[in-house]
């Protein structure tokens, strides 16, 4: 009888510890706690390879967490602007987001000055390579990003600017007298500086100013040639590669960061380089696809001389050494990251 007893306590016992664990003990179920819901600003329409790279990410980072983290994209600008990015994300209008600290109106002094810095460079793996060795001796250039209330969550180049012109080719540095192009900041001052004249105006105005020769010319990527359809009403592309720095153009709200999971930060972490490598792979992509098409319309792609390139970059230079005086002003190594910069540059990065 004893025995009766104690199998049956057994089977109660164990079948209210099933129950318990099943619906738990105060009599609701138990359900898998639910996923950290995130949100993405995107400033690109989806098609973007921008935008592209950064959905593969989202779908990378939601099946390496595990679930534990559901992203939500807004794309082309819906959560903020451009000019507004960096401002909005670091207030949290979104949680992660592509911006640009080169449109806000404190800080990012080291971004906004760093637009032409690689000029000369079109190796993306040399490129990372310097931007890296800088950062980790200089500080200074994360700090902005965390000042502003971002972690990046990405860095990546982008395409170096080059010259796209309508009607009159330029084979030396004295062909850039009289010519008006399509530029702005810096590279408005370099068109000045060699004897042209920078026009500011929007990308797209710029198809129709070059059909009418209202301008001689566009600074652009060569990916202009199929993205704006510049390949036809250009008639010569000038090669001169002024590259900006692979900086940070994607971040996550630290507030929201610090929120996470560490074990959810650490997949984030981890997937830092493949997420810039993916941006850079997609977008130089788009280069080739573009001088591919402007081949084909018969566009001639010109190459300056040795001696009168280094014309033209000793203009680049000198606008670059004024610009990092400004930032020496405020207490930041501006000179000094930037002969850092040009000396790794010189010697491959080593």
């Amino acid at each position: 009888m004893r025995k009766f007893h104690n199998r049956l306590f057994m089977i109660i016992s164990g079948t209210l510890i099933v129950l318990g664990l099943t619906f738990g003990f105060g009599g609701k179920a138990v359900e898998a706690a639910d996923p950290i819901e995130l949100t993405f600003g995107g400033l690109w329409p989806p098609t973007h390879p921008m935008s592209v790279a950064a959905k593969l990410w989202i779908d990378k980072i939601e099946k390496e967490a595990k679930g534990k983290v559901k992203i939500k994209p807004f794309w082309a600008g819906a959560l903020y602007k451009p000019r507004e990015s960096a401002v909005e994300l670091g207030k949290g209008v979104s949680d992660i987001g592509d911006f640009s600290g080169a449109y806000a109106p404190m800080g990012f002094d080291f971004e906004k000055s760093f637009r032409m810095v690689f000029y000369g460079v079109n190796d993306r793996k040399l490129a990372r390579k310097v931007y890296y060795e800088v950062s980790a001796k200089y500080p200074q250039l994360e700090e902005e990003f965390t000042k502003a209330g971002i972690k990046v969550m990405a860095y990546a180049s982008i395409p170096p600017y080059q010259l796209l012109l309508a009607e009159k080719p330029v084979r030396k540095v004295a062909d850039f007298k009289g010519l008006t192009a399509k530029a702005s900041g810096d590279i408005a001052k370099v068109a000045t500086g060699l004897g042209g004249e920078g026009i500011v105006m929007p990308m797209s105005e710029s198809y129709t100013a070059l059909q009418k020769t209202t301008i001689d010319a566009v600074f652009a990527p060569y990916e202009t040639l199929k993205s704006f359809r510049f390949a036809e009403v250009v008639k010569y592309a000038l090669e001169l590669n002024i590259a900006s720095a692979p900086a940070g153009h994607w971040g996550f709200n630290l507030k929201s960061w610090n929120k996470l999971p560490k074990d959810v930060q650490k997949v984030f972490e981890d997937n830092i380089e493949w997420f810039g490598l993916k941006v850079e792979e997609l977008v130089f992509a788009n280069e080739e696809t573009g001088i591919n098409l402007a081949k084909k319309h018969k566009v001639e792609f010109i190459k300056l001389p040795p001696e009168e390139l280094a014309k033209v970059y000793a203009v680049v230079d000198s606008t670059i050494i004024e610009k990092m005086a400004k930032i020496d002003a405020k207490g930041l190594p501006g000179t000094e990251v930037y002969k850092e910069i040009r000396r790794l540059i010189k010697e491959g990065g080593k």
